[in-house]
C-alpha cells in the first residue's frame, strides 16, 4: 500500500484477485476504508460503482455520484467512496430502483447479486462472538461489525439468551430488529464464505468439533457430493429453504 495524492491506495498488481479492475484505470487502486469486514470479504464502494456495475467510467465521476448520496448500504446513505461493502451487505441505488446483496462466489470471490426491493429490507448476520455485559445483558457481536444488545430481565435466569456463536440472525435493516434465528446445526443450509470452496451452497451433514476453530470442520452436501470446510468458513443461510435468493447456478 502507498499514498497517492493524499489517498491510501493499492498498486493494481497488489490488489486481491477478485477485484475486477480494468487496465485503463491505471497503476493505482483505492483501498477500502478500515471497517468490520476483512479485505478479502469486502469491495470498495467506488470499485462497485465504476468497475462492477459500470454506472460510470472514471474515478472522478464515481466519486461525485457517491458524494451526492445516491447509494445506500443496509439502508443507510454512504458518501465515503472507499466504504467497504462486505459479505451479505445490501446495496441500494434508489434512483435506478436496483438492489444487490454481496455474496461469495467461486470465480470472483465476491459478487453483487441483484435482489428484490422486499428482500433488500433484511440481511443475514452471523454471530461471531457473544459476551455478557453490565446488568447481565447479552451483547451479540456480528460478522459485519454491528453489535446487538439483548436485554435480560433476570441475570440469574437469562431466558432471553437463546443465541450461540455461529448462529445467524435475519435482521431488518437499518433498524436491526431480529426477525429470525437460524441455528448452526446439521440439516440446515449453509454457504461457504471463504477458502478454496468459496460460494458452494448445501446442507450441513456433519459438524466435527475439535479444540479451536481452525481444527473444527463442517461437511456440506453440494450437488450430491460432500465438501469439507473449516468451521469458521460456514455461514448458515436457511433451514429447509434459503432465506436469501441465490444466483441461478447455485440455487
Amino acid at each position: 500500500m502507498t499514498r497517492h495524492g493524499g489517498m491510501k491506495v493499492l498498486k493494481r498488481l497488489n490488489t486481491p484477485k477478485f477485484l475486477q479492475i480494468k487496465r485503463k484505470h491505471g497503476k493505482f487502486f483505492v483501498k477500502s476504508s478500515p471497517g468490520p469486514h476483512p479485505n478479502r470479504l469486502c469491495l470498495p464502494l467506488l470499485h462497485i460503482v465504476r468497475d462492477i456495475l459500470k454506472i460510470v467510467d472514471f474515478h472522478r465521476e464515481a466519486k461525485k455520484l457517491i458524494g451526492l448520496g445516491h447509494f445506500k448500504v443496509d439502508g443507510k446513505i454512504i458518501k465515503d467512496k472507499s466504504f467497504p461493502v462486505g459479505l451479505m451487505d445490501v446495496l441500494t441505488i434508489e434512483k435506478m430502483n436496483k438492489h444487490y446483496r454481496i455474496l461469495p462466489d467461486s470465480h470472483y470471490g465476491l459478487i453483487l447479486h441483484e435482489i428484490s426491493e422486499k428482500e433488500s429490507k433484511y440481511k443475514l448476520c452471523r454471530i461471531n462472538q457473544k459476551t455478557t455485559i453490565k446488568g447481565g445483558n447479552i451483547q451479540l457481536n456480528l460478522h459485519d461489525g454491528r453489535n446487538i444488545v439483548i436485554q435480560v430481565k433476570d441475570p440469574q435466569n437469562p431466558k432471553e439468551d437463546v443465541y450461540k456463536r455461529m448462529d445467524v440472525l435475519k435482521i431488518a435493516v437499518p433498524d436491526q430488529e431480529i426477525e429470525k434465528v437460524l441455528r448452526f446445526k446439521e440439516g440446515n443450509l449453509a454457504v461457504i464464505m471463504s477458502g478454496k470452496n468459496i460460494g458452494q451452497v448445501g446442507k450441513i451433514i456433519n459438524i466435527l468439533k475439535r479444540f479451536g476453530p481452525k481444527a473444527s470442520t463442517v461437511s456440506i452436501q453440494h450437488n450430491s457430493e460432500h465438501t469439507e470446510t473449516l468451521y469458521d468458513y460456514t455461514f448458515i443461510i436457511g433451514e429447509d429453504n434459503s432465506e436469501i435468493s441465490l444466483p441461478q447456478f447455485e440455487s
